[in-house]
């Protein structure tokens, strides 16, 4: 009978470790004054993927509702931006602005992968950001891992990681 004990307790020690990505990015490492005078506009390229692959099972319970995918980046764009204190807005067009420092960014996203194991679910996201002004491209990865939560909030928190990592990499490269 300790069996079943162990086995129980070895899932939920499992599902707390693996619950653990990064998707607050108050404490951050991005340095402020690099990005103190810029304001960065973020678009989403209407090719852009819209739906979900869904891996592995479906969610707990078996239902699942599609979110409303530019809505979701929309929302990650400015709770990333309250967070890093940073001046980040989304546009619905990628219509020019002129400004020394204004950035235009149009992102696409090209994966939306939701896997689920045995006691953590995973959500990447795979998108393209095209600097409009350098025509430079850059591209990352967002990650969410999960015991649980609905499709749009680990969607968001996965685009919000993307959207941390392209700031890093831009930071890096100018």
């Amino acid at each position: 009978m300790k069996k079943p004990h162990v086995l129980l307790t070895t899932l939920i020690i499992l599902t707390f470790v693996n619950c653990g990505s990064v998707s607050n990015y108050t404490n951050n490492s991005l340095n402020k004054n690099f990005y103190s005078s810029k304001t960065i506009y973020f678009t989403l390229n209407q090719k852009s993927k819209t739906t979900m692959d869904v891996k592995g099972g479906m969610p707990v319970l078996g239902g699942y509702k599609a979110p409303n995918v530019k809505e979701v980046f929309k929302e990650s764009i400015q709770e990333l931006a309250n967070e890093t204190k940073l001046d980040l807005k989304f546009m619905e067009t990628s219509e020019k602005n002129s400004g020394k420092d204004i950035i235009l960014v149009d992102a696409e996203i090209l994966e939306i992968n939701w896997t689920f194991g045995l006691s953590v679910a995973t959500l990447k996201t795979k998108i393209d950001y095209n600097l409009v002004n350098d025509a430079k491209l850059i591209k990352t990865e967002g990650i969410r891992k999960s015991g649980g939560g609905s499709e749009s909030n680990n969607l968001r928190k996965s685009l919000k990681n993307a959207t941390y990592k392209f700031l890093q990499e831009f930071e890096k490269n100018n």
